[in-house]
């Protein structure tokens, strides 16, 4: 937990640093309501309202802080430069409230009854919560989400779905990108969770393709020849 509240302070002070100086009133509101709000174990209702409204209350920032995307590169976030600060803002707030105390659940309603940047933000986070194998269920099913933002958030430059997912999910998750149009090269973890049966499945699903006379995207091409080479 030591390493979250660590990031959450960077966090805050980075925002807090940007609010200042872009003279952002409501940025500054909501970072004193969330630093008050999770000073002790925060009530559920409280969070959601706040989680709600980042993205608007922090909109004046415009752009990540530098400090903050370091802080997050720092804790195996990929493409943290591609965050918005109500997404960074989002982090924080389930961060130090699961610190003080909050229930885990807590996560999970922020997610179902979010709507889709909510969600995305929720599991672009959860690579940094404690006890990453804690959040399975959640993932999964973002990874079923037909929201085409929630699942790319899930599937594209997140390390969550390499690090936890079975092989029977981590090869859905990327079958599904291919099925969707996802940038699957952006699968973080993929060269090293490439698997002959997973070769097969997407030799199979480029089969069925070139049977049915429709094009092979150029991500089918690549994992069945420049990532296979690279992994020979």
């Amino acid at each position: 937990m030591e390493t979250q509240t660590m990031l959450a302070d960077q966090l805050h002070a980075s925002l807090l640093d940007a609010a200042d100086r872009h003279n952002a009133a409501q940025a500054l509101v909501w970072l004193e309501a969330c630093r008050r709000l999770t000073a002790d174990a925060p009530e559920p209702a409280a969070c959601r309202r706040l989680f709600s409204v980042a993205n608007r209350q922090l909109a004046a920032l415009t752009l990540l802080p530098k400090a903050a995307i370091k802080a997050l590169q720092a804790q195996r976030v990929l493409a943290a430069e591609a965050w918005s600060p109500g997404d960074a803002g989002r982090a924080l707030l389930l961060l130090r409230a699961l610190a003080a105390g909050a229930d885990p659940a807590l996560a999970f309603d922020l997610y179902r009854g979010g709507d889709s940047l909510e969600q995305q933000a929720v599991v672009k986070t959860l690579i940094l919560l404690p006890k990453p194998e804690d959040w399975l269920a959640l993932a999964t099913d973002a990874s079923r989400s037909h929201v085409a933002g929630v699942f790319q958030a899930l599937a594209c430059d997140n390390a969550y779905p390499a690090q936890q997912f079975p092989d029977l999910n981590f090869n859905q998750l990327v079958l599904k990108a291919l099925f969707t149009g996802a940038p699957a090269r952006r699968i973080a973890g993929l060269e090293r969770r490439w698997s002959p049966e997973l070769e097969h499945m997407v030799a199979a699903y480029a089969s069925e393709r070139r049977a049915a006379g429709r094009s092979v995207s150029d991500d089918v091409v690549f994992l069945l020849q420049g990532l296979h080479h690279e992994n020979v």
